[in-house]
């Protein structure tokens, strides 16, 4: 379910990025509803599969977008400011890898606050790795294809899953087959 939701906030935020507040390199507001539209469905997935409470939930939207915005500008640091020696190639794996790395840690850190269970290091470890891994599609993939889609819902899918994945079940129930 949270894949799926993942799925349709990198949707809507390739639909409907949302303006830039700031001139790269310096740090600024990038692409705003795009982090909201995720921050949305991480408060929404702690809030419903957790069951914290609704403040608790609108710290982890608060969290989760300021993770984005984070890595937003972590990327365009990285990538504006590569030093000129090295190629341009791994400047974007670079570039994807850790800005990918950085949205999902924070967004984890977002869900970890309030869910007791997500403070383990698997969890953290895990969520982190698959920001990291699918961030490498950042730059390579958006640059052929000319779409953040290419980023957008695979990264914000599959973050959600993991979080998913390391969420307490207190809906399941053992019922006889």
């Amino acid at each position: 379910m949270l894949a799926l939701l993942g799925s349709l906030s990198g949707t809507l935020g390739t639909s409907i990025l949302g303006g830039n507040y700031g001139t790269a390199p310096r740090p600024g507001a990038y692409l705003v509803l795009a982090g909201v539209w995720f921050g949305l469905v991480i408060g929404f997935a702690v809030w419903r599969w957790a069951e914290i409470s609704l403040p608790m939930a609108a710290m982890t939207v608060v969290i989760t977008w300021l993770g984005w915005e984070t890595a937003v500008n972590v990327g365009v640091q990285i990538d504006q400011l590569w030093p000129l020696e090295f190629a341009s190639a791994y400047k974007s794996y670079v570039t994807g890898l850790v800005a990918g790395a950085i949205g999902a840690a924070i967004t984890w850190l977002g869900v970890a606050i309030p869910v007791p269970v997500l403070r383990r290091s698997c969890a953290a470890a895990a969520v982190t790795a698959t920001g990291a891994v699918l961030g490498l599609l950042l730059i390579p993939a958006t640059n052929v294809f000319d779409s953040s889609a290419i980023l957008l819902l695979p990264w914000q899918a599959a973050v959600a899953a993991m979080i998913g994945f390391h969420l307490p079940h207190t809906h399941c129930r053992d019922v006889p087959i």
